[in-house]
This record gives C-alpha cells, sequence and structure tokens, in this order.
C-alpha cells in the first residue's frame, strides 16, 4: 500500500497534477508542461520491504534505479537491475528520491538543508517513511526558490501538519498519513497478527506460576 502511494506521488509530481488541479477549480485553462516518470532516475533511501516493493512497481516504467541502505541485498539488485550507491551520489544523481526509512537517532533530520542542497536542481522528494526525517524549513524554502521542482510528504513532523505555508505551495503535495490505509492493507495487518497469535507458544494456566 505504501509503496503503492509512493509510486502514484511520483507520477503526480512528475506530471504536475497537483498544480494542474488547482488551476482548473480556480477557473483556469491552459496546459502545464511536466514530465514523464518513465526512464527517469529513482533515488530509494532505505531499501527494506516498501523500497523493494517501490523497485518492483517501478519495473516498468524503465526508470534508473539508484539504492542506499547500510544493510547489502546483492541479490536483489542483480534481479531487479537498482545500482547500489552512497547517499552523496543517490541524491546528487536521482530525478526523484524517496525515503523509506525508520526513525531513529541515524536517520532523524537526515534530510536537513546540506543533504536538501546536494539533490539535483529540479528534483523532487517524498516522504512515505516517518516524521523527523525532513527539515521541512528548509525544504520550503527550496520549494519556494525552484531550487527543489516539487515535494509530496504523507508523514510530517507534526500531525496534522502545523506549516501552512508548506501546505499551500502549488507544488506541494500532502496527504493525511495514509499510507496503510486501504482496505487490502488493514485486511493484510490483521491476518498477519492473527497469525501471529496462532503460532505463538502462548503458555497454558498450568505453566503459569502464582507469587
Amino acid at each position: 500500500s505504501v509503496a503503492e502511494l509512493t509510486v502514484g506521488f511520483m507520477i503526480a509530481l512528475t506530471h504536475r497534477i497537483p498544480e494542474a488541479s488547482t488551476l482548473v477549480r480556480d477557473g483556469g485553462w491552459r496546459q502545464i508542461i511536466g514530465h514523464q516518470l518513465s526512464n527517469r532516475t529513482v533515488g530509494i533511501v532505505g531499501c527494506g520491504h516498501i523500497g523493494k516493493d517501490v523497485v518492483r512497481l517501478l519495473q516498468p516504467f524503465g526508470c534508473r534505479v539508484l539504492a542506499h541502505d547500510i544493510a547489502q541485498f546483492p541479490a536483489f539488485y542483480a534481479e531487479t537491475g537498482a545500482k547500489p550507491v552512497d547517499l552523496d551520489t543517490l541524491l546528487a544523481g536521482s530525478d526523484v528520491v524517496t525515503l523509506h526509512l525508520p526513525l531513529d537517532d541515524t536517520t532523524r533530520g537526515l534530510m536537513n538543508a546540506r543533504r536538501l542542497d546536494q539533490m539535483a536542481r529540479g528534483a523532487m522528494l517524498i516522504n512515505t517513511a516517518r516524521n523527523d526525517i525532513v527539515d521541512e524549513a528548509a525544504l520550503e524554502a527550496m520549494l519556494r526558490d525552484g531550487r527543489l521542482a516539487g515535494a509530496a510528504f504523507d508523514v510530517f513532523a507534526n500531525e496534522p501538519p502545523e506549516t501552512q505555508s508548506l501546505l499551500a505551495l502549488p507544488n506541494f503535495l500532502a496527504t493525511p498519513h495514509i499510507g496503510g490505509s486501504t482496505e487490502e492493507a488493514i485486511l493484510a495487518m490483521g491476518r498477519a497478527a492473527i497469525d501471529g497469535l496462532e503460532h505463538s507458544q502462548v503458555p497454558s494456566f498450568g505453566d503459569l506460576k502464582g507469587p
């Protein structure tokens, strides 16, 4: 579910759908020139389960995929053609950067102003991972001055987000933490929980010792 939302964000940003939709809703009508997602370079920061799903979903688009993770996945990279690189190389060489990281001491504030400035001019950033990974104020400044072309977030430092100036930007797309909010995903999580209970070793009353 999160991987599908991520690819949806990519298509929306590259085709400039948020801007086009706002234009029509406001009574305007003109062609807004965007880009195709096909054959562009996508950088995936964090190649766990969701990151891998994104790589697989991008296969039909013919994207060049750069991947960065602290773990090594040589078999997966060989299977999909994704190229493992360091973070600096990924940021500088990607048209779209998407984050799929847990939030911990090593990732908190990872995409600060310096890191954002390492991204290619006109690139786009997607965060469907965790809050506090991206410096939202620095991102807003770079979206305003055209340093970055667009961004899409499903998670925020504060939820609901408090930075209305960021939300109002025409090149910023926001959703209310809906990455896992599909009927299919919710059903799958419930089934996984039930399966975990069925296969866990729960002690019987006879095994429990009182004080």
